[in-house]
């Protein structure tokens, strides 16, 4: 009777593992097909066919895409992705409603499969999602070189639901070369959706508004007012005290979203370097003291007038966001007024010189300055590898400062990146923390080192890139080339070659 109970629980145990997951490939033939609307813009189907290839290339089976409107007398698994008209019962209840819209709802349940975000970004990110999970699939550097599939006859998923979203909402490198780069990038979920950079020469043109609004141009001096000779001229910032100004804008911007509708934000940000007003009216609204640059504060007088046009493009456009630099004479935050909800600051800095623990203190407390007039805040960062003659990386401080930024209102990351691909896993993990800051750096370093080369080779390049880690962040603080002044280390001073140990050079050669 005993022999036969157990005999039963195992038959049972066995049943139930098996229900619980949904074979979508099996001894290499498919058993499933992809399902995706009839109406799927290219995004979407460009999704589908990024699915169907990397499955077919781990397991040899080629899975079919289909759109709803063909018959639906197939017998295996439905694999829909994005919002697939009112086939299939798993569909609607994947649809997520209240993620990001970067954010994606993966649910396996009876004999379907749906991928779906809340946009085609969302689906797109869910697709990379169940191929990193499902299928082990790894994009470690660019190139089809760089891809690592894992191959099986066999793929089959667990019963469930995924749900997945970025910390940071806005993630976005510059620097990238070429097409491999940048689909590489994509694949690790880099997506910029903030315009923040110099734009108020582009907002007023000058080669318009010097003849029509000649009045909108500052008086460096307080007496004349300068006008720029080209619609390309910097150094020059709007008088923005000045009548009807905040109308203009307004109206400009209003018509960009009207021209492109699928545009998600508008650039407040100033032109390059200073050039503000001095006339009365504008010295009025100033306190005249410095900001921590040493620069004259126009921070209230400047997130003010960026307040009242945001307040007026809302009206015909509520949906939409405006970017601007927290840089020169704005860099302060503004002690009069609050930012506008709608408004992401970047905060411009080079966060590996985070390793100091004064200039650290110091970040930190900017950011809280920042994050207590700012719902929102975004950070500009310096994480250059291409001027730099040996692998500068910064792997548990970059962990350590994002996660800091998460928890004080950071929540979009752009930066100047100019990858150099012999810092190996850096820009790799550096995407992978903007989406997720809590994943832990040494599993995401474990995982790419075998990834890369295998678990026999592994420990080698660990080492060799702990290495140089702990140069940047342990022997580089001795160093005369190390600058706590600053908005960024002098990249163009190769300086710090001075600083590195004969034994460390010998050591990472072999």
């Amino acid at each position: 009777m005993n022999r036969l109970l157990f005999t039963l629980a195992v038959l049972l145990a066995v049943s139930v593992a098996c229900a619980q997951t949904l074979p979508l490939v099996v001894d290499g033939q498919p058993q499933s097909r992809i399902v995706i609307s009839r109406d799927a813009t290219d995004q979407v189907k460009q999704a589908a066919n990024v699915l169907a290839q990397y499955v077919e290339q781990a397991t040899g089976a080629k899975l079919e895409v289909v759109a709803d409107d063909q018959p639906m007398d197939y017998k295996g698994a439905l694999l829909f992705v994005g919002s697939v008209g009112s086939v299939g019962s798993v569909k609607q209840d994947a649809e997520p409603t209240r993620v990001d819209e970067d954010g994606f709802t993966i649910r396996a349940k009876d004999n379907e499969v749906a991928i779906c975000g809340p946009t085609d970004w969302g689906t797109e990110f869910g697709v990379y999602e169940f191929l990193e999970r499902y299928v082990g699939v790894r994009w470690l550097l660019p190139g089809p070189d760089g891809d690592d599939v894992p191959t099986s006859k066999t793929l089959s998923i667990p019963v469930g639901t995924v749900t997945g979203q970025p910390a940071v909402f806005s993630r976005l490198f510059s620097g990238l070369q070429g097409a491999p780069q940048t689909k590489w990038a994509r694949f690790n979920r880099m997506h910029g959706r903030v315009s923040f950079h110099h734009n108020l020469l582009h907002l007023l043109p000058p080669e318009t508004y010097t003849k029509t609004h000649p009045e909108f141009f500052p008086m460096k001096d307080g007496k004349t007012r300068y006008l720029p000779p080209t619609n390309d001229t910097h150094a020059w910032q709007p008088c923005f005290t000045a009548p009807g100004l905040v109308d203009e804008a307004v109206k400009n911007i209003v018509r960009y979203f009207d021209e492109h509708p699928e545009e998600t934000s508008y650039s407040l940000g100033t032109n390059d370097s200073s050039g503000y007003c001095a006339c009365p009216q504008c010295l009025a609204r100033i306190s005249g003291e410095k900001n921590f640059l040493g620069l004259t504060d126009y921070s209230d007088l400047y997130y003010d007038w960026c307040n009242q046009v945001i307040e007026g493009v809302l009206k015909v456009h509520p949906d939409k966001w405006f970017g601007c630099l927290a840089y020169s004479e704005v860099a302060a935050p503004p002690k009069a007024v609050k930012v506008h909800e709608r408004l992401l600051p970047y905060m411009t800095y080079d966060r590996m010189k985070w390793i100091n623990s004064e200039v650290r203190a110091a970040g930190h407390e900017a950011t809280e300055a920042w994050q207590k007039v700012s719902p929102t805040v975004g950070w500009y960062d310096y994480i250059y590898g291409t001027p730099y003659c040996l692998p500068r990386v910064y792997f548990h401080e970059t962990q350590d400062y994002l996660r800091y930024g998460n928890a004080h209102g950071v929540r979009a990351c752009y930066a100047e990146s100019y990858p150099n691909w012999g810092e190996g896993p850096k820009p790799y993990v550096h995407l992978r923390l903007w989406w997720d800051s809590k994943q832990d750096v040494d599993a995401l370093l474990k995982d790419w080192y075998e990834r890369c080369v295998g678990p026999e080779a592994a420990p080698y390049l660990a080492q060799y890139y702990g290495l140089w880690e702990r140069f940047w962040t342990k022997d580089i603080l001795d160093s005369k080339w190390f600058s706590v002044g600053g908005q960024y280390l002098n990249f163009s001073s190769p300086g710090y070659l001075a600083d590195v140990r004969e034994e460390d050079l010998v050591t990472s050669r072999q």
